[in-house]
């Protein structure tokens, strides 16, 4: 197995433990009673505040 290979089989393996990790808080999240709102910045990523340099 090449170099390469290894890095794109490691790379696979952790978005996948990502993606098993992330699941459940995201369904959760979006079974919550409440309206979250336009300030919601899991909902509406792009509201995120930003951090100053």
């Amino acid at each position: 197995m090449s170099n390469l290979e290894y890095a794109i089989g490691l790379v696979l393996v952790l978005v996948a433990l990502a993606a098993v990790v992330a699941a459940p808080f995201l369904l959760a999240h979006s079974r919550t009673v409440h309206d979250h709102g336009p300030a919601c910045w899991w909902c509406h990523p792009r509201l995120m505040p930003r951090k100053r340099r």
